[in-house]
């Protein structure tokens, strides 16, 4: 019995073999045959196994039968270059007649179309056969040169008898098959650059073809004019199409999937500061990549190429643009900014006052638009541009008015503005209001425009802020609609005082033009065109009045902010446009219009007297600021006036002119500089309180104002929940209601807006004592009115106000200790008042509930912060329920289950000294023990050592 061993064959072929000869010798020759062709598979899969392909005997195609591919020997080998899966190699066999040991092999270019599905067969598309004369494409290169003599070979169908005149290297393969190897290799190198140069030529592109560099190593395909890009004028072409040099593609990587399509530009319009944009020509390199399921040098990658030169046109007529501009450009944006990069494809501008943000421009050819991106650099890396609260509105703005300068403008204009804007507090706080589980964002900065930023105060008020040149802002009360100051904007309120306040912060020095006191009464006709523009003209220094000249061959208008001389003329010679121009003609997209109040379409709401003293009266030493700036220009049927400020002047000031009270005066503009906008909305300590006496929270200028106003608002609406009796006032901004015991008069601090003030004048004279009444009103000012602003704590102090006289003095002599600790040495804990529950104390009431309860007992909470602490160590601090029973006069503490995590020693040792103390000084009548007790309570107490509460 015949036993057949053949390695790398199948075992069932070689068990059918086996059978068969051991059955009949004369099969053997059929079988050795057959064993011939597929030594020959074996020997092509062998030499290309090193190479980027796949082979398979047999090959699934849905138009087999049909294609001239079903017409080839069934002994053929399917060969899938897998960089270029739409290409195939098929090597066809064949016996040489009279030589049965060797094989003919012809081959095959095919390629196939892409597979809807992984599983689906593909269809055969072309079959052409390779050149037989294959040696000379071997070994002759297109230069000419011949190989060296010694070791030119013949190279045949089988590469066996392949004679050499030097001697056989060790190890060397006479089976590999030479001719195979290098059609993969040929393929999978020049076929990209076919489809490529197929593409190009079915666009109409002119190419070069398919050139050989680097010594025959490596292959490019130049092309020699690049097709007009639309929405491009014809002269930013012509200058773009003569400053190329050159454009060529190439392939790059080992995978022959990545196309780098290299550009050559001389004379760049801009020199950045990188050292990389310093020589005659710059070099611009687009990289694309090219997926699987795309051909290699496809449609794909041209489209790709040709919507990035459109990008680069683009912005190539903007940079042209600002090039020219440049020679005229005002100095201060010369020194704001610098070019620090321009490479074609993006423009990055650096500026501020270190350089340190950037910006940069590039278009977009997807969305078809410019894209502009915000970052920091150098000392401020790290840190986040202040402008990237108005990214949206800045890109807008630039896509339809694509000018450098004016985007330059712009940003100077705002810088200053912005960094003040970004520091108020933005983060929602729970407990503001009566609901202590809805959050309130304190301010939330609502960009209306490139140059327009509106804050929202708690959703409540709102306040816009208009960036101007020249360093100044206008600021409005954006609760008044811009079309009609008698209508408000829904969801907002005005904010009563607003002008006056903002009148504090305005520079005495910028106050160009004075009134004099009668043209409140008689106003100045109508004259026509915007007040503010002139206004704000008559600011700017004498070297910045010069209007910026248009540029020859730009698109923009004036890309600057000062328009020709003649046009301040142009508007007065129109009397029409005081009929037809209304208040709202502030162009959200412009950044150089100003708000005008003047001629509006309706008429002006009534003008309302407000009945009582003028605030100048009531505050001495105050006085109207610039009040040329915010009054309304009078149309030609009203003639109302407003305008309420106030203002420390310098002595040498012409005496205050008192202007009346308009219920919309704030919806006028207040003009101020950057300097005073950072005063306004910087964080700082309350002005004119004691450090000591101010909370910790601290918040800026502004934030105190519209909180104290929601404190005022708020009170109204506590009085007449509350037990209290409202007293009808004619001050205006001013509430006055009493108590059994106590009249009280609520209004902002005269002279800085910021805070909100009680007086107290008690009916019965001798039951207080002045350093009482003084405690109560700063308690008022600092703890229960001030910062974080909470409408709870005016509830527990309203409550506290209506209690009787005996227990409200004792609770004002606790209120005393917590405003002047170092008052009291002896004790051993500071206290303080807890007008509202604190999260860490028992759970009676969810925090942040008003924690004052009077009815026949009087409930409230105490914090109580041991003094002397190990400095690694934060300071012990306890709350205490105290409830004081009126009826038999005894202070203990509240009976409260505490928390199952809670430690128990310390409320049982608080309890323990508060019923000793009732025991050892019962309760004399009418008298309170609440002060007493809780004194006592803070010179005897003392924990464990290492002990927490």
């Amino acid at each position: 019995m015949f036993q057949l061993m053949l390695y790398g064959l199948d075992q069932a072929t070689l068990d059918d073999m086996e059978k068969s000869v051991n059955d009949d010798m004369k099969r053997i020759i059929p079988w050795i045959q057959q064993l011939k062709f597929w030594l020959g598979q074996q020997r092509c899969k062998q030499s290309i196994k090193h190479l980027p392909t796949i082979s398979s005997d047999t090959l699934q195609l849905s138009n087999y039968s049909t294609h001239p591919i079903g017409n080839l020997s069934k002994n053929k080998l399917f060969i899938k270059l897998t960089r270029l899966p739409q290409y195939y190699i098929v090597v066809e066999m064949s016996e040489v007649p009279n030589k049965p040991t060797q094989l003919s092999y012809k081959y095959y270019f095919m390629s196939v179309n892409a597979a809807d599905r992984e599983d689906s067969p593909v269809m055969a598309l072309l079959l052409q056969q390779f050149k037989e004369n294959i040696q000379e494409l071997v070994f002759h290169t297109k230069t000419g040169k011949q190989t060296r003599t010694g070791t030119k070979r013949r190279l045949s169908d089988d590469s066996c008898p392949v004679e050499f005149k030097k001697t056989k290297r060790a190890g060397e393969m006479c089976a590999f098959n030479k001719a195979l190897a290098h059609f993969v290799a040929m393929c999978d190198t020049n076929m990209p650059f076919v489809g490529l140069r197929l593409e190009l030529s079915n666009l109409e592109i002119p190419h070069q073809g398919v050139q050989v560099e680097g010594d025959g190593f490596s292959h490019a395909i130049r092309l020699l004019k690049i097709p007009p890009c639309k929405g491009v004028n014809e002269e930013t072409q012509k200058a773009l199409d003569r400053s190329l040099l050159d454009c060529t593609f190439r392939l790059q990587g080992r995978n022959n999937r990545t196309w780098v399509a290299e550009l050559v530009f001389a004379n760049c319009p801009l020199n950045g500061t990188s050292t990389r944009e310093q020589g005659p020509s710059r070099h611009v390199y687009l990289t694309y990549e090219n997926l699987l399921s795309e051909p290699v040098g496809g449609r794909k990658v041209v489209e790709m190429f040709l919507n990035d030169w459109n990008s680069i046109a683009r912005l190539y007529e903007c940079v042209l643009e600002f090039a020219r501009s440049l020679p005229d450009i005002p100095a201060h944006l010369n020194i704001f900014s610098e070019v620090r990069v321009y490479n074609y494809r993006k423009l990055i501008l650096c500026y501020g006052t270190t350089k340190g943000s950037s910006i940069s421009i590039q278009w977009n050819s997807i969305h078809q638009k410019f894209h502009i991106s915000l970052g920091t650099v150098g000392p401020n890396s790290g840190c986040s541009n202040c402008h990237n609260t108005i990214l949206h509105q800045l890109q807008e703005m630039f896509n339809k008015t694509p000018n450098v300068v004016q985007l330059l403008q712009v940003l100077f204009d705002t810088q200053a503005p912005l960094n003040a804007i970004n520091k108020l507090p933005t983060v929602p706080m729970l407990g503001l209001t009566q609901r202590t589980n809805t959050a309130y964002q304190c301010f939330s900065i609502l960009p209306q425009s490139s140059t327009h930023i509106r804050l929202a105060f708690r959703n409540m008020y709102c306040i816009d802020i208009y960036c101007r040149s020249r360093g100044v802002v206008a600021i409005r009360d954006g609760a008044y609609s811009l079309f009609d100051n008698s209508k408000l904007v829904e969801g907002f309120y005005p904010a009563p005082g607003l002008k006056t306040f903002l009148n504090m912060f305005v520079d005495s020095n910028q106050d160009a033009r004075r009134r004099s006191v009668n043209e409140d009464d008689n106003p100045p006709s109508p004259i026509g065109g915007d007040m503010m523009d002139s206004l704000i003209s008559q600011l700017q220094p004498p070297s910045q009045q010069q209007p910026f000249p248009k540029q020859p061959g730009t698109s923009g208008a004036y890309p600057l902010t000062s328009p020709p001389t003649s046009y301040h003329s142009t508007v007065n010679q129109s009397p029409s446009m005081m009929h037809t121009q209304s208040p709202g003609t502030l162009d959200p997209s412009s950044p150089y219009t100003m708000v005008s109040p003047s001629g509006r379409a309706g008429n002006w709401p009534g003008s309302p007297q407000v009945s009582g003293p003028s605030p100048a009266t009531r505050m001495p030493g105050m006085s109207p600021a610039n009040p040329s700036l915010h009054s309304p220009v009078p149309d030609a049927s009203h003639s109302p006036r407003a305008g309420t400020s106030s203002q420390t002047m310098p002595t040498n000031m012409p005496p205050p002119r008192k202007l009346p009270q308009r219920s919309w005066a704030a919806s006028i503009p207040t003009i101020l500089t950057h300097s005073a906008l950072n005063i306004l909305l910087l964080p700082s300590p309350t002005p004119g309180l004691v450090p000591g006496l101010a909370g910790s929270y601290l918040c800026s200028p502004l934030e105190r104002f519209l909180g104290s106003v929601i404190m005022r608002r708020h009170l109204q609406r506590i009085i007449q929940q509350e037990t209290l009796q409202l007293i009808n006032s004619n001050e205006p901004g001013v509430i006055m209601f009493k108590t059994d015991a106590l009249k009280c008069r609520v209004a902002l601090s005269p002279k800085t807006n910021q805070t909100l003030q009680l007086k107290v004048t008690p009916e019965n004279a001798g039951q207080w004592k002045p350093d009482e009444l003084q405690v109560l009103e700063k308690f008022f000012e600092t703890r229960v009115a001030g910062p974080p602003f909470k409408a709870n704590t005016l509830i527990a102090f309203t409550k506290l106000l209506g209690a009787p006289t005996h227990i409200l003095r004792d609770c004002v002599h606790i209120m005393k200790l917590e405003l002047f600790p170092d008052q009291a040495t002896q004790l051993k804990w500071n206290v303080q008042f807890c007008l509202t529950i604190p999260p860490s104390a028992p759970p009676i009431a969810p925090p942040g509930t008003p924690a004052v309860v009077l009815k026949s007992k009087m409930l409230f909470f105490l914090q109580l912060t041991q003094k002397t602490s190990v400095p690694p160590q934060e300071p012990v601090s306890i709350i205490v329920p105290i409830i004081y029973d009126m009826a038999s006069g005894t202070t203990q503490q509240a009976d409260i289950p505490r928390q199952q995590n809670s430690s128990v020693a310390a409320p049982m040792m608080v309890s323990n000294i508060l019923k000793r103390f009732a025991e050892m000084n019962p309760p004399r009548q009418g008298e309170c023990t609440i002060f007493a007790a809780v004194r006592d309570l803070m010179a005897n107490l003392t924990l464990p050592p290492g002990g927490r509460p």
